[in-house]
């Protein structure tokens, strides 16, 4: 019996030792679709004239490790680049909190390579796959009453609020506006490198653009 633990043991330290830790990063290219900085703070104005102030927090980069284990003996072990942002506003005593993630990942499919990014802004979670400037889009999740919608994503090269100028936007829309039930749903955004949100359209009505 003690012969048997030890060779059991034995094998155990072989196989884990051969193990190989494979590393996989966000493309350098996807990684500018976080605000820099020095745009951290900034202020939006809705249709009616009100301004709301915006504050995230710099990006932040992570490891994540996973993997896969056969009779309690690991077979496959990864580490995944993990960047994220998040932040607040004053929009109705904050009830408009923001969350940008984006995780490196290889996948099995026409979009293996691709990241996964996920932008959640109140009560609504995009999720799509981003090669760059190229997007997969997935679903858009309404937190509130639980319902998983369909929506588009395009690239813009340039786009103007408020006279100022942004160089490369996602542009993401509802399929069906009508659909969420959750207040102040985020049924249209404009997104920009490197400054993150610059427009968005709450229920379809009210529109908050972000001031130079």
């Amino acid at each position: 019996m003690k012969t048997k633990l030890l060779i059991l043991m034995a094998l155990t330290i072989v196989a884990t030792s051969c193990v190989k830790t494979k590393t996989y990063y966000v493309n350098d290219a996807s990684r500018a679709w976080f605000a820099d900085s020095t745009n951290c703070n900034f202020t939006m104005r809705d249709d009616n004239g009100v301004s709301y102030s915006f504050e995230l927090t710099p990006a932040r980069q992570e490891m994540l490790e996973s993997g896969s284990l056969f009779l309690c003996i690991p077979t496959e072990k990864a580490l995944n680049e993990e960047i994220y942002q998040s932040g607040q506003s004053s929009y109705h005593n904050q009830s408009l909190a923001f969350y940008a993630g984006l995780s490196a990942f290889k996948h099995d499919d026409e979009t293996e390579g691709c990241d996964d990014f996920r932008l959640s802004f109140g009560e609504a979670t995009y999720t799509m796959r981003i090669d760059g400037d190229t997007f997969h889009p997935r679903d858009c999740h309404d937190l509130g009453s639980g319902v998983t919608m369909d929506y588009t994503a395009e690239y813009i090269d340039s786009y103007t609020v408020s006279e100022k100028t942004y160089q490369g936007v996602m542009h993401l829309k509802l399929v069906d506006v009508a659909y969420p039930m959750t207040i102040n749903f985020p049924t249209e955004i404009y997104y920009a490198k490197h400054y993150g949100l610059i427009q968005v359209t709450l229920d379809d009505k009210l529109t908050l653009r972000r001031l130079p």
